[in-house]
């Protein structure tokens, strides 16, 4: 289970958090909605130990996480923003992530249709083939929760649907998916969806049509 409690954080006199708290179980899907800019990147970054909150905790299966403390094994993050290597392959990025030599064969790679494109460098690839790496690179070890930066930005229709049905199968098995979306059917997807406004989280309204 996910607890996050109390969540502040401010850049200078800009309060961007203040006193953001959720939870999410195994099986679950939140999806965080709201305007751009209004703190839903900087509360995954939090949520990922990347970024130090001024105040509140993260605390996953009873365990707070610390800021710098992510462990692969147990937090997957697909940051918005492109996080591989360009100048690596394709298999290099994912073998830095998993550890181990990425194969044609592994379950990562075939669930993403990266099969051909392993040799590959990054800077080659289209947009959207970089977002199927950065997907399989962040899921790679499988970990019971998945922190996903709008994931299907920059797919098309066929590999959002693929992408979309990957994350129903993976909270099938048990996973715990927090998603940042501006994409209606991920939100129909999700178990609950939660506007950031004011710095404060609500529960979102499906008439708030100017919440983005």
């Amino acid at each position: 289970m996910i607890e996050v409690s109390n969540i502040c954080k401010s850049f200078g006199k800009r309060v961007i958090l203040n006193g953001v708290s959720l939870t999410a179980s195994p099986g679950e899907q939140v999806a965080l909605v709201g305007r751009n800019g209004c703190g839903k990147s900087t509360l995954m970054q939090i949520m990922a130990g990347l970024l130090k909150a001024d105040s509140g905790t993260v605390t996953y299966f009873g365990k707070s996480l610390r800021p710098g403390s992510l462990l692969s094994h147990t937090v997957g993050y697909l940051p918005q923003e492109n996080p591989l290597i360009e100048e690596l392959s394709v298999a290099d990025n994912i073998s830095l992530w998993s550890g181990k030599k990425a194969r044609k064969d592994d379950p990562a790679v075939k669930m993403f249709f990266l099969e051909d494109m392993l040799k590959e460098p990054v800077y080659k690839l289209s947009g959207g083939m970089k977002r199927r790496v950065a997907i399989c690179c962040a899921c790679v070890h499988m970990p019971p929760v998945m922190l996903m930066d709008e994931p299907t930005a920059a797919l098309d229709l066929y590999y959002r649907a693929e992408v979309r049905k990957w994350m129903k199968d993976y909270r099938a098995m048990n996973g715990i998916i927090i998603t940042v979306t501006h994409d209606s059917d991920e939100m129909s997807d999700s178990s609950r969806c939660l506007l950031i406004e004011d710095g404060i989280i609500k529960l979102y309204e499906e008439d708030k049509n100017n919440a983005f």
